[in-house]
């Protein structure tokens, strides 16, 4: 077998993120290691957050997911607006985790009344989230993936001035699921840009 033990994990994913750090990036970075370990990073921050990876084929994300969650989490579509289970929802207590793989992604304090036609949140569970530029339709976005499984979640838009933390996280209803309660572990929320 293939063993990694958890001082390589750390060491491997310290040499990296110091690289990183350094090289001032802007938008939140990951390092893929071997295994089932992701260590994350987010600008302005020298915290390692080390994540569960979950890592399917098609075939098994397809057999595991309904056609509209596949479509959207591996297929990176859009649920129409309006649509979703969860626009109008605004639980006091619980979180959002990934449907998908379960990362836990939001608090249900985090969410909020954008009126966009999707769920908004405002902030997510640190290292829950890697981004990534999206230039299509002729705009640039920032596209918000699942840290665990590369799940398509949404976008999130900056100084719109809805809330104090100045981020909208648009996210498809179908992308993920509510739990009652607080996460298993005690997570810190942060901005994710």
């Amino acid at each position: 077998g293939n063993t990694v033990t958890m001082a390589a994990v750390r060491a491997v994913a310290t040499n990296a993120l110091s690289r990183q750090i350094n090289s001032r990036c802007s938008v939140s970075r990951s390092i893929k290691l071997p295994g089932v370990l992701q260590a994350r990073n987010f600008r302005g921050s020298s915290t390692i957050v080390m994540v569960q990876r979950v890592e399917k084929s098609d075939a098994d994300w397809a057999k595991e997911l309904d056609k509209t969650s596949f479509q959207v989490l591996r297929k990176k579509g859009t649920e129409p607006a309006g649509t979703g289970e969860y626009d109008k929802f605004f639980p006091k207590e619980g979180h959002f985790v990934c449907k998908g793989c379960g990362n836990p992604l939001y608090s249900a304090q985090s969410k909020f009344n954008s009126g966009c036609g999707w769920p908004a949140f405002d902030k997510c569970y640190k290292g829950a989230l890697i981004t990534e530029t999206d230039m299509t339709f002729g705009m640039k976005r920032v596209e918000i993936m699942c840290g665990a499984c590369d799940g398509h979640l949404g976008h999130v838009f900056e100084n719109e001035g809805f809330t104090p933390t100045m981020e909208r996280h648009c996210v498809n209803s179908v992308s993920v699921l509510y739990k009652e309660g607080p996460p298993p572990t005690p997570l810190e929320e942060e901005k994710c840009t």
